[in-house]
């Protein structure tokens, strides 16, 4: 994600997401916290390797109606998965992420929630959704299904409507992950991103007035119907971590092949001029990152102009544009292209965004600009790691932590600036030949997966035959954690 905050003009509008925002509370609920220290996986730091992340591949199927006059969209939902854990759980959880303090003028609401057919106690508080009362062992396949409703919040957003446009991220119940930290009910972070999930597959269908042009997640599939002023959407998505959606009765829509991807530019008659910078950075870095990291995965990718409180916004086979405000050419392009790399880093290498942001964000950073600078960038407009407790393995609560100090700037200093230098370094160290055979082996190794920094470290070492402990120590990386 890039924020408009923290645009700086030397560094050609370097990114930090949403810091506008009033932070969350750092804190779970308390009963909540008490049952995820009880379902912890009792560990002395196990080597990644050994690490399960379940449950197993979620299927969801989602039928949903949009209200517009409400700004409220509403309907059913069912969750599919195996409990691939050694374990025998007795909660399952989901976040809420609407229901975060960034959101009060929106929110969500569940109730009728089956295990398997029936009935299951459930509290919902904050972003958190507790679902108890239940026994599944391990191997064995469960189902859940709901009613949600989610009322849009009024803001310039991710997740938010605007005039005729509307955000959809992070907008319904989403499985969260267990771990060898037991369940992961991290709070929402304005500044970054939250979003730890496991990828799965999404048949979603969407009720909304005829008059919209929709981009989202997937892939349409079959005929689209209409009835009484709405018309009724088919997508399906396979292999993604999340499904998100824009609307907006004004969008154009242009669509051209690059590197046999089918590439869907969303736009207004008012961002028609930026249209073709973003089509440009589509057609320049879809080849570029496959050649330089490993295959796009998927079929289609929209890229949407978007109404937010920042730059850009990712999502699994769509990003999102801020284009509410004249910009130029090159802001679009590194907004564009850094959104797009992160289809690779955290779209199919997938990582605990809370625990461990450097893992996309500064690859996503460090694409862009070997993008910009033809392979050859150059940071040295990026200064050290000042005070102590930053280091580029920080987690998110460290940076919440220092906010009313200097906790969001380091944030964007840190996470995407100092953690693109690192990679750049170390490219240098290794040469381009073997640095990209290590990324293209980091990817394909860690696709669909969940990447850790140890996993980084083994794969780069393994592939390049060199031990890279003090090249990581020396950029603040903590290795004792990792080896």
């Amino acid at each position: 994600m890039h924020s408009r905050l923290t645009i700086i003009l030397c560094s050609l509008l370097i990114l930090l997401a949403g810091c506008t925002e009033n932070k969350d509370s750092p804190s779970p609920q308390e009963d909540l916290e008490k049952q995820n220290q009880q379902d912890k996986v009792e560990t002395n730091e196990p080597q990644t390797e050994s690490i399960t992340y379940g449950p197993e591949h979620p299927a969801y199927k989602i039928n949903v109606t949009y209200d517009k006059k409400k700004h409220q969209i509403s309907g059913s939902m069912s969750v599919q998965f195996v409990n691939n854990l050694d374990k025998t759980l007795k909660h399952i959880y989901f976040n809420l992420w609407p229901n975060a303090e960034s959101f009060k003028s929106g929110g969500i609401e569940v109730d009728h929630i089956t295990f398997n057919a029936k009935s299951a106690t459930f509290d919902s508080r904050n972003t958190k959704l507790d679902i108890s009362g239940l026994s599944l062992e391990s191997g064995k396949k469960a189902t859940i299904n709901m009613d949600f409703t989610v009322t849009i919040p009024n803001k310039q957003h991710r997740f938010g409507w605007s005039g005729t446009h509307v955000s959809l991220g992070n907008w319904f119940p989403i499985l969260a992950v267990y771990d060898n930290e037991g369940w992961n009910l991290d709070p929402y972070f304005a500044g970054g991103e939250s979003f730890y999930s496991l990828t799965g597959d999404f048949d979603v269908t969407l009720r909304a007035d005829e008059k919209e042009t929709i981009a989202t997640t997937g892939q349409a599939v079959g005929k689209v119907t209409s009835k009484d002023g709405m018309k009724v959407h088919h997508y399906q998505a396979k292999n993604v971590r999340d499904f998100a959606i824009v609307m907006n009765s004004k969008f154009n829509q242009s669509t051209k092949m690059v590197n046999n991807v089918q590439v869907n530019v969303f736009y207004t008659d008012e961002q028609k001029e930026y249209t073709k910078y973003m089509m440009e950075t589509a057609k320049y870095v879809l080849p570029l990152y496959t050649k330089l990291f490993g295959k796009y995965p998927w079929s289609e990718l929209d890229i949407v102009g978007a109404r937010l409180n920042a730059l850009g916004m990712e999502y699994p086979q769509l990003v999102m544009i801020g284009l509410d405000e004249e910009l130029e050419r090159n802001a679009i392009w590194q907004t564009t292209e850094h959104e797009i790399a992160h289809q690779w880093f955290y779209g199919v290498v997938g990582n605990n965004e809370f625990d461990e942001p450097w893992l996309d964000e500064s690859f996503a950073t460090f694409a862009g600009y070997v993008a910009l600078r033809g392979g050859d960038p150059n940071f040295r407009w990026v200064r050290s790691i000042g005070k102590k407790y930053y280091h580029l393995t920080s987690p998110a609560s460290t940076f919440m932590k220092h906010a009313a100090d200097d906790g969001l700037q380091m944030y964007g200093d840190v996470i995407y600036d100092y953690g693109a230098k690192t990679l750049n370094e170390l490219r240098k160290l290794l040469g381009d030949d073997a640095f990209y055979k290590g990324m293209q082996t980091y990817f394909e190794t860690m696709k669909f997966k969940v990447a850790t920094t140890e996993d980084f470290i083994r794969i780069m070492e393994q592939s390049s035959g060199e031990d890279l402990s003090q090249f990581f120590h020396d950029h603040r990386i903590k290795v004792s954690d990792t080896k």
